[in-house]
């Protein structure tokens, strides 16, 4: 579970991580597209950054999971 800041909000990790890599699959989807604007270099480098974050929550869970 991630909780928010104050200890509210808890989302299911496994839903973030999902959600993170299916973003990048859409920018790159709508990068591909001849009729938009998007930069396919930034947009490749963001994907890459936001796939990286997804990374970094699984590594974390993980972790956590294997310490308890």
């Amino acid at each position: 579970m991630i909780c928010g800041l104050s200890g509210d909000l808890a989302i299911p990790a496994q839903q973030v991580v999902e959600l993170l890599r299916a973003l990048p699959k859409e920018w790159q989807e709508w990068a591909d597209r001849d009729d938009n604007r998007l930069d396919p270099v930034t947009t490749a480098v963001l994907a890459d950054l936001v796939r990286q974050l997804a990374d970094q929550i699984d590594l974390a869970c993980i972790e956590i999971a294997s310490t308890a």
